[in-house]
C-alpha cells in the first residue's frame, strides 16, 4: 500500500464503532437503546442499494440501511436479514425512528468522533 492509501484506511479504522443512543427508546432493562456502527463504506451503500432495488424510495433505503449496518457492542449485525425481520422494521418500528438509526450512520463524523 501507498502512503496516502495506509493514512486513509488507518483513519477509517479510528472512525469505527461510533455509537447512536436512540431517543425515547429503552430497553427491556430500562436502559437507553444504544446502536453501533462504522461509517459506511462505498461497498456498505452499494450493497444497501442494492438491497433497496436501486429504488430512489427513502424508505427502503432506510430500512435496508438499519438493516445491513446496525450493530450490537460485540460488532455483530443488531438484526437478521430475514423476512421477518423486515416486516417487523416496516410495520411495527416508527419510520421517525428508523430515519434517525439510518441518519445517524450515515452523517458524516463531527469534528470529536474523527478520531485524529
Amino acid at each position: 500500500m501507498n502512503d496516502a492509501l495506509t493514512s486513509l484506511t488507518q483513519h477509517y479504522d479510528r472512525l469505527r464503532n461510533q455509537t447512536f443512543t436512540v431517543p425515547g427508546v429503552t430497553k427491556s432493562d430500562g436502559e437507553p437503546l444504544v446502536i453501533y456502527f462504522d461509517p459506511p463504506t462505498n461497498a456498505q451503500a452499494a450493497q444497501v442499494r442494492a438491497r433497496a432495488g436501486n429504488a430512489q424510495d427513502e424508505a427502503r433505503i432506510t430500512l435496508y440501511t438499519v438493516l445491513l449496518l446496525a450493530k450490537d457492542k460485540d460488532g455483530n449485525r443488531l438484526f437478521d436479514d430475514k423476512a421477518e425481520t423486515v416486516q417487523a422494521l416496516t410495520e411495527n418500528v416508527p419510520g421517525r425512528i428508523l430515519t434517525q438509526i439510518a441518519n445517524a450512520i450515515m452523517r458524516f463524523s463531527s469534528v470529536p468522533d474523527l478520531g485524529n
